[in-house]
């Protein structure tokens, strides 16, 4: 068996909560009262906390391993450990190999110089020899699609053009081990399809892959799954039951977040009910639901018209919608003669919720019957999943309902078999 490509070790990382110093002046001046501070019995000083604890785990060739986790779970500092930006405090890390960091792309990139000379210097960030660089060039931009505008400055670039290049450049790295820190939400669909086959190309050739993401789609994928929370690995597994356990563990927290609404007046909360009208944050692809929206109006709204826009974690979907939406619910003329004062909620009931398979986040709002814009607004009002139904062996986003039957056979008789 080959040696690993990632070790991690009984590995212990503290940061602090805040910025001690930001001149040098306050550094020379702070010196001699950081040598009097004395750790705690944990380890730590008044300011720090610890992002990870006590994490170990092996990444062999070929493996890719996701890692899920609320935000601030210390995702990020795994990878900053294994690209050598921190070193652990105990423990121990081992990265065998080139190590590239598909981190925030673009970072190393001058805006005042051209595409081609960023190539140069962000080329050599990642480990690139110039020789390498030079044979690799015409590659690269054949690879990002932007052979008209390398003598460009890179600050006249737009977004995906920006994304394209830094992706390409650190595509031709040839890494041991790859690092993915949710860069792949940037750009259009075509550009991030292009990225997640060149990802699974490098992962056939033994290439370590560690994502970090909050797409459960993309990390279904992975060979193992690592759920972090607060620092502690909760459990490191086959991705369907570390998925089942983080998306489980941020229903509970939703809960406890819906039971206490905002007092604030406009759309105070969206619930998602099922068939016995108790509030979930997971259903079935296919099942009834409703969609309860809790509402606070200071003033009257005449006619309201409610719209709750659902929009997909998966950035792979090639939407056309002006909103990015994958689906729509709107009242439309359904309340025109209604108005709505003080507080209440509107209900929407879906006989067949036919979405594709994920995680949804919800964006509402209501104005009056008429008018332009919306009176009260929220983003990210509500945020569920769409699940598989129960048995199901599919691995395709969208759940069709499936009734197999045999047509009618002509049964022939079977010819002699004649030997030679």
């Amino acid at each position: 068996m080959s040696s690993p490509g990632v070790v991690f070790k009984d590995v212990w990382k503290r940061l602090p909560r805040r910025s001690e110093v930001s001149t040098l002046a306050e550094l020379l001046y702070a010196l001699p009262k950081r040598a009097l501070q004395r750790r705690g019995e944990d380890g730590l000083l008044s300011h720090e906390f610890w992002a990870l604890r006590n994490l170990s785990f092996e990444l062999q060739p070929g493996e890719t391993l996701g890692i899920v986790g609320p935000n601030g779970a210390g995702k990020s500092s795994i990878l900053k450990l294994i690209f050598r930006i921190f070193r652990p405090d105990r423990g121990e890390v081992r990265a065998r190999g080139r190590v590239t960091g598909l981190i925030e792309l673009g970072a190393g990139f001058h805006p005042m110089l051209s595409g081609r000379d960023n190539v140069f210097i962000n080329g050599s960030i990642l480990g690139m020899r110039q020789r390498e660089i030079r044979r690799k060039y015409d590659s690269i931009v054949e690879f990002a699609e932007l052979a008209e505008f390398m003598d460009m400055p890179v600050k006249n670039y737009s977004s995906g053009m920006h994304a394209r290049l830094a992706f390409a450049i650190a595509a031709h790295a040839d890494p041991d081990v790859l690092l993915v820190d949710e860069v792949l939400a940037v750009g259009d669909a075509s550009f991030q399809n292009r990225c997640y086959e060149w990802i699974e190309n490098r992962r056939r050739q033994g290439c370590c892959i560690v994502i970090v993401t909050h797409q459960m789609q993309v990390v279904q994928s992975a060979t193992r799954c690592l759920y972090l929370n607060e620092g502690n690995p909760v459990v490191l597994a086959d991705p369907a039951p570390v998925i089942d356990r983080y998306l489980r563990d941020q229903a509970e927290s939703m809960e406890r977040t819906d039971a206490q609404p905002p007092a604030s007046p406009g759309i105070t909360q969206v619930q998602l009910l099922d068939e016995r009208g108790h509030p979930v944050h997971e259903t079935t692809a296919g099942a009834p639901v409703t969609v309860r929206v809790h509402w606070k109006f200071p003033q009257p709204v005449s006619g309201p018209v409610v719209t709750l826009d659902l929009l997909h974690d998966d950035p792979r979907f090639l939407i056309s919608t002006p909103g990015g939406n994958l689906a729509q619910l709107s009242s439309g003329n359904a309340l025109a003669g209604e108005v709505a004062q003080g507080s209440g909620s509107f209900d929407v009931r879906i006989d067949g919720l036919h979405l594709p398979v994920g995680m949804y986040s919800v964006r509402a709002a209501v104005k009056a019957h008429g008018a332009f814009t919306a009176a009260m607004r929220r983003e990210d009002a509500l945020r569920f999943e769409v699940r598989r139904p129960a048995g199901s062996e599919s691995h395709a986003l969208i759940e069709l309902p499936q009734h197999w039957s045999i047509a009618a056979q002509v049964r022939q008789a079977a010819e002699p078999f004649d030997e030679p």
